[in-house]
């Protein structure tokens, strides 16, 4: 825009209260999913200026070589390319797997039904793996994942790791010492209750996504092509982060099963009774598990009544 793009305002921009007015209406312009004519005409936009009294031209001058219209789809323009580019900073190993093309024309769309209304673009792409699973194909087989299956729990994979890396951690809290484990014995045990760290998280896919999250990481130059979808296969994650680094931990299902009910707040004693006759599990099977866990920092302490 050139110096006075605003000069045939109804208002001087000199006036505070005037100047709030345009940059609430320039916003609602150009965060309109459909285009800045849509825009112009969005209730954010008419509260400020209606448009049957104060036209586009009216608000914004032209230029030498673009309408009013045209310079202000500069600023759309670049705004929903930089919410595409956050997206794809969530997703990266999605977006490899899709191809920039394929991923970006997803995001657009996304973005069309879900706008940030945010302060922060924390939250952009939160919804991102609901609108994938929303919008795939049919399944050819109704009983078997497939690849659109696999991509979902991909994105599901990714916002994870996200918001584990992001969110709050315990490097400057409390954490489990090891040998105080022996500690959880007798009455202390019927009623205490693991706590779990707050960055602790626990994922179930119908694909191996950490172990392809790892190879597609590792891929030369980030090229993805020479990686297959893998074949269905049941896994389970526990993800958590410690020294500010995200750290992954495979699981077995019955393992995956007891931290789920840990995490719920059950009590030790009466929990480990029943996951050992439901699951037939040995006593060294499950001191193994907890002294993994406790050396990972899955839990802080305990808690009793």
């Amino acid at each position: 825009m050139n110096s006075r793009p605003f000069e045939n305002s109804p208002a001087s921009l000199s006036d505070a209260t005037e100047l709030a007015r345009i940059q609430r209406w320039f916003q609602g312009v150009i965060s309109n999913p459909d285009g800045v004519a849509a825009g112009a005409e969005s209730p954010e936009a008419q509260n400020e200026f209606p448009s049957a009294t104060h036209p586009l031209e009216s608000i914004l001058t032209g230029s030498s070589k673009l309408d009013p219209a045209d310079r202000i789809a500069v600023y759309a323009n670049a705004y929903f390319a930089r919410l595409v580019e956050c997206l794809g900073e969530v997703f990266p190993i999605l977006k490899r797997t899709l191809g920039a093309e394929g991923f970006d024309g997803f995001a657009v769309e996304y973005l069309k039904g879900n706008p940030s209304r945010s302060y922060t673009l924390h939250r952009l792409g939160e919804k991102f793996p609901e609108y994938l699973a929303a919008s795939r194909p049919p399944r050819e087989d109704a009983n078997t994942p497939d690849w659109a299956d696999f991509l979902v729990d991909l994105a599901r994979f990714e916002l994870v790791l996200y918001e584990v890396f992001d969110g709050p951690g315990i490097e400057q809290g409390p954490k489990l010492d090891p040998a105080r484990l022996a500690e959880l014995d007798g009455p202390v045990a019927e009623t205490a209750r693991l706590l779990p760290a707050p960055c602790l998280r626990l994922f179930r896919s119908e694909f191996p996504v950490s172990d392809f999250y790892t190879e597609a990481r590792e891929a030369d130059d980030g090229d993805v092509d020479g990686l297959e979808f893998p074949e269905p296969k049941e896994s389970f994650v526990a993800i958590t982060r410690c020294n500010y680094v995200v750290r992954r931990l495979p699981l077995e299902r019955e393992e995956f099963v007891l931290l789920q009910e840990l995490m719920a707040g059950a009590p030790l004693n009466p929990l480990l009774e029943r996951a050992a006759e439901r699951d037939a599990l040995s006593e060294s099977r499950i001191s193994h598990w907890f002294a993994r866990w406790a050396s990972e920092d899955l839990f802080t302490g305990w808690s009793t009544p």
